[in-house]
């Protein structure tokens, strides 16, 4: 699994993901053990779906950077909520609900009306469940989820002792000197900044346990806020890392498995804090080994369906290009061909396929010209004027996310005689090209060399 892995972070998107993925989980971990004394667990979710709302806005805007508008709502929001939060309990659970069920709805609401692509199902569901948004990341977000991450650490630091008294004693806080509503601001603002961020790891619905599975984990084996914060910290970084290479390697959605690698760490601490104080728990080993089981069979399932007709490539295999994308043909020399195959996307699972698919829709000009081969699906479809159109149909694990790239095959190509039968999965070879329908645009091949 481990080789598997670094063999796939020769490609670009996969390193971003990575990278994006640790920050995201130690800002999430820093300020969760906060979240989690001072109450305010469930604010999470709560602007994790006026992100959402926000979110839908941005696109249908058609926004070159979303984050304009996301982050400063979800921080209005996060203000709001922690501000009404602090009055009373039931106003503060009133609002959170409001507020994020109407954005939520909202958003929803926007995305059918204005639709902003063509795949309106699986941007709602990636939305959501993180399934393939971290696999999707340009090297701007990148620099920006850097350095919003860093703005994040840097302060939690500086300001540590004071989010300390701030976290356990607000009145003592105050008595002591220290301006509370102005370190609630901060706090606020540093947790807007996590959950737009988050919703790239995880997506909308899970941002939650991100934030509070590594703190509640910590709180079983530590007592001191220091020690609670460091370790939470290490173990969420951890609990993502593995969650990713699972995910990646074994073909199942990026937010669900990190939340079950850290709903699985929390068992496990569970039951480390338990034996340290003497006590026998009766349900904490039974769910632990439920929670390691499925992970495992998990893996076997990628296993077995990478083994039934995925070739893993070995990364002495793949090399780098200055410029471009890993160039992995000379693995598959022996198949029939050309040989000067630019990107070959044939040896990787399906996931994998379709997130490198989505970035060439982002970053056309780097592949536009250039040869690719790739494995998917044979479908047909029908032109306006009634003529045929030939697919290759991408669908990753799990089928949330479907990308067709039409093919043009060589004029030698006769159907159906000289092509397999529609639902057969089939290897292509050819020109890459973007095609511009209205506002959307169609991965295309051309030139096509149809290779089994």
């Amino acid at each position: 699994m481990i080789a598997t892995f670094i063999t796939y972070l020769h490609y670009s998107y996969v390193r971003y993901a990575v990278i994006v993925g640790v920050l995201i989980a130690l800002c999430s971990a820093l300020i969760g053990v906060t979240l989690v004394l001072k109450r305010f667990s469930f604010i999470g979710d709560g602007l994790s779906h006026v992100a959402f709302g926000a979110m839908a806005v941005a696109s249908v805007m058609h926004l070159t950077n979303d984050m304009l508008l996301i982050l400063p709502v979800t921080i209005a929001a996060a203000v709001l909520l922690l501000r009404t939060g602090r009055k009373t309990r039931v106003n503060g659970d009133a609002a959170i609900a409001m507020v994020s069920v109407g954005a939520m709805a909202f958003g929803y609401l926007i995305m059918n009306i204005f639709p902003v692509s063509a795949n309106l199902s699986g941007d709602v569901c990636t939305t959501l469940f993180g399934s393939m948004s971290i696999l999707t990341l340009s090297r701007s977000d990148v620099w920006v989820c850097t350095i919003l991450s860093l703005a994040v650490i840097v302060l939690f630091v500086l300001f540590y002792n004071r989010i300390f008294d701030v976290t356990f004693d607000e009145d003592f806080a105050r008595a002591s000197g220290n301006n509370v509503d102005r370190l609630n601001l901060l706090i606020a603002v540093i947790i807007a900044v996590i959950i737009v961020l988050a919703m790239n790891l995880v997506g909308a619905l899970l941002i939650s346990a991100l934030v509070v599975f590594p703190a509640l984990s910590a709180m079983r084996i530590f007592d001191s806020f220091r020690s609670v914060t460091i370790f939470s910290a290490a173990l969420s970084v951890c609990c993502a890392l593995f969650g990713m290479i699972i995910s990646v390697v074994c073909e199942t959605p990026v937010g669900s498995t990190i939340v079950a690698v850290d709903a699985a760490a929390f068992f496990v601490c569970w039951l480390v804090g338990a034996l340290r104080r003497g006590k026998r728990p009766a349900a904490a080993p039974l769910v632990t080994v439920l929670l390691i089981a499925v992970l495992l069979c998990s893996c076997g399932a990628g296993d077995s369906k990478a083994s039934a007709g995925q070739e893993t490539v070995a990364p002495e295999a793949i090399e780098e290009e200055e410029d471009g994308p890993a160039d992995i043909a000379e693995d598959l020399a022996e198949e029939p061909g050309t040989e000067d195959v630019y990107l070959d996307l044939s040896p990787l699972n399906s996931t994998m396929t379709v997130a490198e698919l989505f970035n060439m829709a982002a970053e056309p000009d780097e592949y536009v010209g250039k040869t690719i081969r790739l494995k998917g699906t044979f479908v047909l479809g029908e032109d306006e004027d009634g003529s045929v159109i030939y697919g290759c149909l991408n669908t990753d694990a799990t089928q949330c996310c479907t990308v067709v790239v039409q093919i043009i095959p060589k004029e030698q190509y006769r159907y159906p005689d000289d092509f397999p039968e529609e639902e057969e999965e089939i290897i292509v070879e050819g020109v890459f090209d973007i095609a511009t329908q209205g506002q959307f645009q169609d991965l295309m091949m051309t030139d096509v060399d149809i290779l089994n």
